[in-house]
């Protein structure tokens, strides 16, 4: 059965999806969803599939949970047919009202996988939980095993805070802070100190073996320039391979957070300021190699904008155009960032692409 929704009830819409609040004229779609073994998969202590009665009573709690509390597990829809997506939703983790803790979760009909409508409904869950509700963080859970989940939260801008276990199950968390999101502030005249204090002491605590220079690069090393308050310095050494080990070990060790997932193997990225350890990102380092195209088009994106005020200007406003869409979706801000650095870049005689 594939029930087409109407206005009434509408709780948030995407680029492509409507989410409802529940109601029981929804309970054959949920009872299609949750009976899947596939969709339920990784749900649950053990992913075992819903009876009629047991997706009844869901049905009866998420109603009564959504009047209670204005947010929920609603029912998403697709715009263009009306057919019932699945469930989406913002609620305290396991249902559980005696602890603070907001998670987003979703589960999809089979059909509608691999189209980015999970994605597309977490960067828009987590950017109404942080306008309209009283919290600075949102988590999400998954199974470890569960690689698409992962990916789908990692792409929605979610950071992986660690294993963990949850009423006997093992999971993976994930969340995001509000004070994480792209906010730009007037240029400030410290950063270039802060850079040369931070780089001071990377020339300090790395190992000088493998160290070959060290330089400010971003936003915060353009004299004027609108930025994000964080101080992004790239490290260039002889050999990732080399320098791998000793650089993690260092830099945890004065409260800088790894990636150990990124999937881009020629840069190895640590993070300052993030919690447990501060309240927002500070620092950025970029370790990579002199060959990298890193190295090459930071530098030269950085002196371009140096010396070129018009095109620094036109930066600032494209900027500042994409931190009011993409206020905590840090992935969509960077990639529509892209063609103007390769524009520039180009101009500048180095090949980014």
């Amino acid at each position: 059965m594939n029930t087409h929704y109407s206005s009434h009830g509408i709780f948030l819409e995407t680029n492509r999806l409507i989410l409802k609040a529940p109601n029981l004229s929804g309970l054959d779609d949920l009872f299609a969803l949750r009976s899947d073994p596939d969709v339920m998969k990784y749900l649950g202590k053990t992913g075992e599939i819903q009876s009629r009665k047991e997706v009844e009573k869901f049905l009866d709690g998420a109603i009564r949970y959504q009047e209670k509390h204005g947010i929920g597990f609603c029912s998403v829809f697709e715009k263009s047919t009306g057919e019932f997506v699945g469930q989406a939703g913002l609620f305290h983790l396991g249902f559980d009202e005696s602890q603070s803790e907001i998670e987003i979760a979703y589960r999809l009909q089979r059909k509608f996988w691999g189209l980015g409508y999970a994605t597309e409904l977490v960067k828009a869950l987590i950017y109404w939980g942080f306008e309209h509700l009283p919290i600075d963080r949102l988590i999400a859970v998954t199974r470890p095993e569960n690689s698409k989940s992962r990916h789908v939260l990692e792409k929605a801008g979610m950071d992986y805070a660690g294993k963990d276990e949850y009423l006997g199950v093992k999971i993976c968390r994930y969340e995001i802070y509000k004070n994480d999101s792209i906010q730009l502030i007037p240029y400030d005249g410290n950063w270039p100190k802060m850079a040369a204090l931070e780089i001071n002491k990377l020339y300090e605590i790395l190992p000088k073996k493998h160290v070959i220079d060290i330089q400010h690069v971003g936003s915060s090393a353009i004299p004027g320039m609108l930025a994000k308050p964080i101080i992004d310095i790239q490290v260039a050494v002889d050999s990732l391979n080399n320098i791998k080990d000793e650089a993690i070990t260092v830099l945890e060790a004065t409260h800088y957070t790894y990636w150990k997932d990124n999937p881009d193997l020629t840069r190895m990225f640590f993070v300052k300021g993030m919690p447990p350890f501060g309240e927002k990102r500070t620092h950025h380092i970029h370790i990579v190699e002199p060959t990298s195209k890193h190295w090459q088009g930071k530098i030269a994106f950085r002196n371009y904008l140096i010396a070129h005020p018009e095109a620094a200007k036109e930066y600032e406003a494209l900027k500042k155009n994409l931190a009011q869409l993409h206020t905590y979706d840090r992935e969509q801000y960077t990639e529509e960032k892209t063609e103007f650095i390769v524009r520039i870049l180009q101009k500048a005689g180095v090949k980014w692409r």
